[in-house]
């Protein structure tokens, strides 16, 4: 990859996170898997309204959390098949309204599907400026 197309990628991830940070002043939540999910974004700049989905008992209370402090979820779950099952049953039960789904699709196109994990973002970024 030339340095022009990384410098673009750069801008694309800094853009991203200026987004999402500026989604979570708006009643949001953004939603991640684990632990690195939250320390990959939080090393790119975010500093939004983030919750870990394993910090809840169960779906039920993600939902449940979800439904009195926010109008809008934002899923950046994995982009496996865990992250996608995950994703599926959120949006299910909250009869796909509220859910943002924008900013996951736009990993994929920021990252050209080379990444299936958000924690991932951290080493794409770090590749971009390593080169």
């Amino acid at each position: 990859m030339d340095k022009t197309h990384r410098l673009e990628k750069i801008r694309e991830l800094r853009e991203f996170i200026n987004q999402i940070n500026n989604e979570s002043t708006k009643d949001s939540l953004i939603l991640v898997e684990g632990k690195r999910d939250l320390e990959a974004l939080s090393y790119l700049g975010c500093a939004g309204n983030i919750r870990i989905y394993h910090n809840y008992k169960n779906i039920i209370d993600l939902v449940d959390d979800f439904r009195t402090k926010y109008k809008k979820l934002i899923l950046l779950l994995d982009l496996d098949h865990s992250g996608e099952r995950m994703t599926s049953k959120i949006s299910h039960l909250l009869n796909q309204r509220y859910i943002d789904n924008y900013y996951r699709n736009k990993i994929i196109k920021i990252t050209q599907g080379k990444i299936r994990t958000v924690e991932e973002l951290k080493s794409f970024y770090n590749s971009m400026l390593d080169n």
